[in-house]
């Protein structure tokens, strides 16, 4: 009788040993290695239907984006998540209006802002004298300027702000000037509602998003640990039907045509338009310069 349990003990256990080692196999075939997320990246972005913003329309959008960013609960959750034990010095790179500077400046000794828009650091100045970040110094820079002046500092911020047509590139450079660690968020999902897509009525290719970005970083000999940030959106959905083609518009970060815009006008009055949700997830990844491959 023993015997046979055994035996029936010792096949059972050679069948499960069977199926870790073909799945085993199954990971060790994996092309993972093979695949180029740098070079899938590029392709999506290259036909991505959203347009990249540049420093002058956010020129334009800085003082409605000012309104209410110091007490963004964005903010205030991303400075949370941050480990700054040991550290004295803080990039804020794409720093905008300067609400994460602002709010770090009681936990460094120096902080260095930049931006590529003029406008945005305009109220970055105004926003650390009013609340007396003395420490926080901005000044004007973009990722594709030479970074040869930036300084290298113990943690990087790269705050929603690399919808970037190079997301290596870009990453190479941050990571360049951080000595502990980069702090970077991007959004996840889409900008613009899908049944705002549909009612647009345009073959809409969706940005690369932040899973990119994840296997970016460990291709490049990186170990990224990830969270959320559940952001509430600023200033709600569109009270009128020209303010909600005005943000379709943002959020496609591009022109739309007359018969585009008549078309969602139609969708709005129609009274199917309702915001979908009132707040957006955002990807929170940190990258430890000890925790290297």
């Amino acid at each position: 009788m023993a015997y046979k349990f055994a035996l029936k003990f010792n096949e059972k256990s050679v069948r499960s040993a069977r199926k870790i080692l073909e799945r085993i196999i199954m990971i060790l075939a994996s092309n993972y290695d093979e695949i180029d997320f740098d070079a899938l990246y590029k392709a999506q972005k290259a036909k991505s239907s959203f347009g990249k913003k540049q420093a002058e329309h956010w020129d334009k959008k800085a003082p409605s984006f000012n309104e209410g960013v110091m007490k963004s609960a964005y903010a205030r959750e991303f400075i949370d998540k941050v480990d700054f034990t040991g550290v004295s010095t803080l990039l804020d790179f794409a720093c905008g209006a300067g609400a994460l500077s602002v709010l770090a400046a009681e936990k460094v000794d120096q902080i260095y802002g930049y931006d590529f828009s003029s406008k945005m650091l305009e109220f970055a100045r105004e926003n650390a004298q009013i609340y007396g970040a003395k420490n926080a110094k901005f000044a004007q820079k973009a990722f594709e300027d030479d970074w040869s002046d930036v300084p290298a500092c113990d943690v990087v911020f790269a705050s929603r702000c690399l919808e970037v047509d190079d997301l290596k590139a870009a990453l190479g450079k941050l990571l360049s000037k951080t000595k502990k660690a980069l702090y970077i968020t991007l959004k996840v999902g889409s900008f613009v509602d899908e049944r705002i897509l549909q009612a647009l009525g345009r073959d809409v290719q969706k940005r690369p998003d932040f899973v990119y970005l994840i296997n970016i970083l460990f291709q490049m000999g990186y170990l990224p640990s990830l969270s959320y940030i559940k952001a509430w959106c600023h200033g709600g959905g569109a009270k009128s039907a020209e303010e909600f083609v005005q943000k379709t518009r943002w959020g496609l970060g591009g022109e739309l045509s007359e018969t585009e815009e008549a078309r969602l006008a139609e969708y709005f009055n129609s009274g199917k338009y309702e915001p979908k949700r009132d707040f957006m997830h955002w990807a929170f990844v940190r990258v430890d310069k000890t925790d290297e491959l």
